[in-house]
């Protein structure tokens, strides 16, 4: 967690991981492998403890993992604390897979970048096809400033690893990856799909998550109000299971164009206690839904031609929410819980 340039945390050391093919006398034929290790964050050696809770510190960093820029963050569901999930530090999301992700600063006012690094299981061929996917959401609604989305987060291959400690110079920006989501991540609710497929110019050995573009290359799009009611044009960005493989059928790939939905808006306080706040960006067309995790409507209304809608929910029964609404865009989701 990258604020006020705090740089406290030691990042811990990648180690190889080496996996076999399961050989099936019946088909005779490797099974598609994904070359990133714990692509899903789901291995580490025990729960985070106190003090070790954020920043890829030793005790709080999924195994084979590293951080390669800053201080990026591990969430899982096995701790109780600010980088607990579904409900932390920067928001209500669950993992997409099992119950864990990781997480990074991806825009800040300097060019600054949290990235994230693993070695591959395997070098890559030269000449060879690969096929990368991962999954993004934008983090949104906790107690971070956070009011922006970006685009750019992506897979960077490189030769040679960048294992960052504490007063070292952050990893260089390239303008580049081989895998990236060109399209701005705005979707605050669920993952988005980012895939792609490139062909090795190298026997790349590492593999570095994170925005390797400059401020000047990276669009970007307004969220919602950060907590402090200040804009401060800052993004963050979680990741979830993360793939390589040669096989074009080894990685859940996207079909067409990446999906995003482009919401101007969101809602603040989250988690709320007495009073929810929705921020549309444009004036409203349509219904506003509110329903529960059962999908149960529980509210139905309108801000009358207003952007903004003032919800009062202090009696409503604590737990987790999706509020829909109808704009010119089409329609927007907001995920939100209330808390005691």
């Amino acid at each position: 967690m990258l604020l006020s340039k705090t740089r406290n945390r030691w990042p811990g050391v990648s180690a190889s991981l080496l996996l076999g093919c399961l050989l099936f006398i019946a088909s005779l034929r490797c099974e598609a492998q994904n070359l990133v290790p714990n692509g899903s964050f789901e291995q580490i050696d025990s729960c985070p403890v106190y003090p070790a809770l954020t920043g890829f510190q030793p005790g709080a960093i999924p195994d084979q993992w590293f951080s390669a820029s800053e201080t990026p963050d591990y969430f899982n569901a096995c701790v109780d604390t600010v980088t607990s999930l579904p409900s932390n530090m920067v928001g209500y999301q669950q993992a997409f897979n099992g119950q864990a992700y990781a997480g990074m600063w991806s825009f800040l006012w300097d060019d600054s970048r949290e990235m994230i690094g693993a070695q591959l299981v395997s070098p890559l061929s030269i000449g060879e096809t690969y096929y990368a996917s991962f999954y993004v959401n934008a983090a949104y609604g906790g107690q971070q400033p956070i009011d922006i989305g970006c685009g750019n987060t992506g897979l960077l291959f490189t030769m040679d690893p960048y294992f960052w400690v504490t007063y070292m110079p952050e990893y260089g920006l390239r303008n580049y990856a081989q895998v990236y989501s060109a399209n701005v991540i705005t979707d605050t609710l669920g993952w988005t799909l980012v895939s792609g497929s490139f062909v090795a110019d190298s026997a790349y050995r590492y593999l570095i998550v994170g925005n390797h573009f400059d401020n000047v290359h990276t669009d970007t799009a307004y969220i919602g109000p950060s907590p402090w009611d200040i804009y401060y044009g800052w993004a963050y960005t979680l990741v979830d299971q993360i793939c390589v493989s040669p096989d074009p059928e080894g990685c859940p790939m996207a079909t067409g164009m990446i999906e995003v939905s482009g919401a101007n808006g969101g809602v603040f306080p989250n988690p709320v206690k007495d009073e929810l706040h929705a921020y549309f960006g444009e004036k409203l067309a349509g219904e506003i839904r509110v329903v529960d995790v059962l999908g149960r409507t529980v509210w139905i209304g309108s801000a009358a031609g207003k952007d903004q809608l003032d919800l009062p929910v202090a009696d409503w029964a604590k737990g987790q929410y999706v509020l829909n609404w109808i704009g010119k865009g089409g329609r927007r989701s907001f995920k939100f819980v209330i808390v005691e």
